[in-house]
C-alpha cells in the first residue's frame, strides 16, 4: 500500500530546498531548542497529526518565509486529503464486513460500555464475551430460540453486568433486540456492532485483538 504524502509535507520540503534548510534548522526556526522534539513534531505533521504539533504548525509561516495564507491553504488541503482517505478506508472496511457477514447474536448487559475496557479488549473483546454463535444450518426463525438458550445460561455478562437480553443480527441491514424472555422489543435497520478498541503502539494504532495475541491473552488462531 502506498503512503500518502500530504500537501503540507510537499510545501515544507520544497520550500526547504529553496531556502537550503535542513530539517534540524527548520525546527530551530520554529522555536525548538530541543531539536529531537522538534523533529518528532515535524514527523507528526507529515503523518497528519496536526493537533499534536500545533506549536510547530503555527511557526511554519515565519520559518518558511511564506505568507500565513499559503501555509493555511496547504493545511486545509491536507485535512481534506486525510478526510477523504478515512472515508475511503471506512467504505472498504464496510464492504469487506458485508461480504463476510454471517448471522449471529450478541448478549446485552446492564452497561452499554464495558468496565475495565482494556482488559475486555485484550482478552477477546466482543467476540469472546458477547458474541453468540448460531447454528446456520437451522432456519432464521430459530435464531432467537438458539440465542435465548445461551442467555438463560448467562445471568451476568462479563464486563457488562447483569444480562438484560440479546440482539440477533439477521443481515447487515436487519437486526432485532429481544428481552430476557425472548420477546422482540426493537427492530434495528443496521446490524448491531459492539464497541471496538484500538491500542496505540508508538506511532501505530493496532486492534486490541492483535495486541492481545501479542501478549498471549488471546489464543493465536
Amino acid at each position: 500500500m502506498s503512503v500518502m504524502t500530504l500537501t503540507i509535507q510537499l510545501l515544507i520540503t520544497s520550500r526547504c530546498r529553496e531556502l537550503r534548510l535542513g530539517r534540524a534548522e527548520l525546527v530551530r526556526r520554529c522555536g525548538y531548542k530541543n531539536v529531537s522534539k522538534g523533529l518528532r513534531r515535524l514527523e507528526q505533521v507529515y503523518a497528519g497529526n496536526l493537533e499534536k504539533a500545533q506549536s510547530l504548525v503555527c511557526a511554519l509561516p515565519g520559518a518558511l518565509e511564506l505568507p500565513p495564507d499559503v501555509v493555511r491553504g496547504a493545511l486545509d488541503k491536507s485535512a481534506r486529503q486525510l478526510a477523504e482517505a478515512a472515508a475511503g478506508a471506512a467504505a472498504e472496511a464496510e464492504a469487506a464486513w458485508r461480504v463476510a457477514f454471517k448471522p449471529h447474536a450478541y448478549l446485552l448487559g446492564t452497561h452499554t460500555r464495558p468496565s475495565q475496557l482494556l482488559f475486555f479488549a485484550i482478552t477477546g473483546g466482543a467476540e469472546r464475551w458477547l458474541k453468540i454463535p448460531l447454528d446456520l444450518s437451522q432456519p432464521p426463525l430459530s435464531y432467537a430460540a438458539l440465542a435465548l438458550a445461551v442467555v438463560r445460561r448467562t445471568p451476568v455478562v462479563r464486563y457488562f453486568g447483569a444480562t438484560t437480553g440479546f440482539i440477533v443480527n439477521y443481515t447487515p441491514d436487519h437486526a432485532v433486540r429481544f428481552d430476557l424472555e425472548g420477546k422482540p422489543v426493537e427492530t434495528l435497520t443496521h446490524a448491531y456492532r459492539p464497541v471496538e478498541v484500538t491500542v496505540s503502539l508508538g506511532r501505530r494504532e493496532v486492534s486490541a485483538e492483535s495486541f492481545g495475541r501479542v501478549l498471549g491473552t488471546i489464543a493465536k488462531g
